[in-house]
């Protein structure tokens, strides 16, 4: 985007999205240098000739590509004067289904059955004004009227969030004056967020969370390094040692310390540059991998992760920084014993066993933290999500919008599609619902006033409407009352809520019969039913209020429709059947058919991607810390020869002197771990957040296996200095210097 920084994300009333109209009076109140909008949730039905399917599309303004600066890499981007019917296509999209074919721009392509025009093809790096890689295949024009957008602007120059809001605030009071409601007012929850840089990260609620986590493994990354620089520092003193004769010779031919300090710095900073230009490489060839990672998601998530020169100055900075922690001790330690004696030199193996247990006790807070996300994957995987996935299908039909146009025409669509699917040999129930779990969600703001008491109490909760098997199909036991029904779609307006809504918000009252005015519909609903709880959207998310309304009692205009069948066999087999009957319905629309097991890796996501990214990083530090220690438990048997060899020749047997050994070995990786779990105790409460509910971030399972993981790699790290101290011959050392 041209200048990010001046743009915002608004919302009026809490509203995520607004009417055209509400944009058009911001546009014109002139608080704002432009206003845009774009719906990002939308879906469009592309032919290519052999069938048609659903892509992932936003609607904009026309006024989209000049007023946020857009840009467009091949062919240009639309403009007020163009026609609807023209489309911009993205590079993922131009790629995969138009082998990059550059002629395509100024052809048509069939869209929802017509012929669109593509305008242009958007650069491969471009995103969403929503973020986190959200890459939607096709851009076309706003073609309904009524259709909510969301609504972005462009500050004017000099004006702060602060100010921002303050006029935002002017134009929604004049908005409540111009289109009066008593129940809902346009000033009411006003947000205004920068869509880049930090101050979305402390304005936006869910980029700061995942600001957080990426916080936290940034953290956990640092703490490896530190353990490399620490192993450095470890092996540039045993060199120093090999090199005191050759320093002391320099200092006594007049070399100054200043000067001897010099080179060995400069040593130092070759090791560093070499290591971080082996690692921006390296990184360069993993963030291509992992861009090419397709995640389980419902809506295209393509990573955007590519070096520049803002990575390569990190690298080098964590260069010269390393070389300063890693070089500037052993240095300066060099200098002090040059022309020491050995007793005096002996400190240098302290200083060494010192770095030791600092490596341990780091590495027990990085391997402390990766346990813990290991640990809530394993917890998440245990969890249910509250129906079957097992014998379950879903099916996500787009309709044309054109030909299905109110809510009449779109009811009498699903009436035929479940009777449709209902008739399939082997599907024991199927029903339709606005919304799937771990594809969409909807969550609901509003007041409820109950009838017997007049009480007005606030709620937020995760909205459905349902066909009536749907509880049927999902496998999801009816508690209390009764299931929605036929006769619902005509008579008193009904709901079914959960558990967690029940005790949340009902005080005590009995569920069934219960009657509240819902403030917003300016109706009066009675509860018919009650259920457990769900999953939303992700496996391990606290238990939500949720609450259920018949299908047909909503105006449900929306094109996009969703289905799940219970099936008496294997859910994959019914797959073609689903697909086919549906087909037959609507010829013109684009349907896609999974199995529900399938259709929920977005559950596990958050849990997997910590697993994998703490586990990785905490498995690097443990190889660290195990060559630390096997460097430093050899360095004190080379140390220690003269001991060791008249130990042997006065009669000490081997596994007097493997005892020894181990024994020092065993304090220090005894002492390195008591400070890591006082540590790890305290870094890691602020991680609970990630985690699912009952897991502590004082997990004692997950910090006994660390202990377990560390002693055993300890164990094995100091058998070759072991084995090296049994080869030891009494005769040859007593003669070793």
């Amino acid at each position: 985007m041209r200048d990010a920084g001046s743009l915002v994300a608004i919302r009026l009333g809490g509203n995520s999205h607004s009417k055209p109209l509400v944009l058009d009076f911001l546009r014109e109140s002139g608080a704002f240098q432009n206003v845009a909008g774009e719906n990002e949730e939308s879906y469009i039905n592309w032919n290519n000739g052999e069938e048609t399917r659903p892509v992932y599309s936003v609607q904009t303004t026309k006024n989209y590509f000049s007023a946020l600066g857009v840009p467009v890499a091949r062919g240009r981007g639309w403009s007020p004067d163009d026609s609807n019917q023209v489309a911009v296509l993205g590079y993922h999209f131009w790629r995969t289904r138009f082998n990059e074919d550059p002629s395509i721009v100024g052809r048509p392509i069939q869209l929802d059955g017509r012929p669109y025009t593509v305008l242009g093809i958007l650069p491969e790096s471009h995103r969403t004004l929503m973020g986190y890689g959200f890459s939607p295949d096709v851009y076309v024009p706003r073609s309904l009227d009524d259709a909510g957008l969301a609504v972005y602007a462009r500050v004017k120059p000099g004006m702060s969030i602060k100010g921002a809001k303050a006029a935002l605030r002017t134009v929604a009071e004049r908005l409540d004056r111009e289109f009066p409601n008593p129940d809902w007012k346009y000033a009411n929850r006003l947000r205004v967020v920068a869509i880049a840089g930090f101050a979305r990260l402390r304005q936006d609620g869910d980029a700061t969370m995942i600001g957080f986590f990426f916080a936290s493994l940034l953290v956990v990354v640092g703490l490896v390094l530190l353990i490399a620089c620490v192993n450095v520092a470890g092996l540039l003193l045993a060199r120093a040692s090999a090199r005191r004769q050759e320093i002391a010779i320099r200092l006594a031919l007049g070399a100054s310390r200043g000067r001897l300090l010099q080179q060995l710095l400069a040593e130092s900073l070759l090791l560093s540059l070499a290591g971080a230009g082996l690692g921006f490489f390296l990184a360069q060839l993993v963030a291509k991998s992992v861009a090419a990672i397709r995640l389980p998601l419902p809506v295209p998530i393509r990573l955007h992760i590519e070096p520049d020169w803002r990575v390569a100055g990190y690298a080098a900075v964590l260069a010269i920084a390393a070389t300063v922690v890693c070089g500037l001790l052993p240095a300066w330690q060099s200098l002090k014993d040059s022309l020491t004696t050995d007793l005096r030199r002996e400190r240098k193996l302290r200083l060494r066993r010192g770095l030791v247990v600092a490596q341990v006790a780091v590495s027990f807070v990085v391997l402390a933290t990766a346990s813990l996300f290991v640990q809530n994957l394993l917890r998440s995987t245990a969890i249910g999500p509250g129906f079957d996935v097992r014998q379950t299908l879903r099916a996500e039909v787009h309709l044309p919008p054109r030909s299905y146009a109110d809510t009449r025409l779109v009811n009498d669509y699903l009436d035929r599609a479940v009777r449709e699917l209902q008739s399939i040999p082997g599907i024991e129930a199927a029903a339709a619902a606005r919304i799937l779990p771990f594809t969409d969600s909807t969550t609901q703001m509003t007041d409820f006033i109950f009838t017997d008491t007049g009480e007005r109490l606030s709620t937020h909760f995760h909205w459905n409407a349902v066909s009536p098997d749907f509880f049927r199909a999902m496998d999801i036991p009816v508690l209390a009352g009764r299931p929605f029904s036929g006769a619902d779609s005509t008579g008193a307006k009904v709901v079914i809520v959960n558990k967690t809504f029940v005790d949340r918000y009902l005080g005590g009252r009995t569920p069934i019969g219960a009657t509240f005015r819902w403030v917003e519909a300016k109706a009066t609903y009675q509860i018919v039913g009650v259920v457990p709880g769900t999953k939303n959207m992700t496996i391990g998310e606290d238990d939500w209020p949720q609450l259920y309304q018949p299908l047909l009692q909503i105006d449900n205009a929306r094109t996009r429709v969703q289905f799940v069948l219970r099936s008496a066999t294997l859910a994959g087999t019914q797959l073609s059947a689903v697909r086919q009957a549906l087909r037959r319905i609507e010829p013109a629309a684009g349907v896609e058919v999974a199995t529900l097991y399938s259709s929920i890796g977005l559950a596990f996501l958050p849990s997997q991607i910590g697993a994998v990214l703490m586990g990785s990083v905490g498995l690097l530090g443990l190889l660290l810390a195990a060559v630390g220690l096997n460097g430093v438990m050899a360095y004190s048997v080379v140390r220690r020869t003269r001991e060791i060899g008249v130990r042997i020749a006065v009669g000490a047997d081997s596994r007097k002197i493997s005892r020894m050994i181990l024994l020092e070995s065993a304090q220090l990786l005894a002492l390195g771990s008591l400070i890591g779990i006082g540590i790890a105790l305290l870094v890691t409460r602020p991680l609970a957040v990630f985690f699912v509910p009952g897991m502590s971030p004082s997990d004692p399972l997950s910090f006994g296996s660390v202990l377990l993981v560390l002693a055993s790699t300890g164990l094995l790290a100091t058998l070759g200095p072991v084995r090296r101290a049994l080869a030891i011959d009494p005769m040859t050392a007593l003669r070793y210097d």
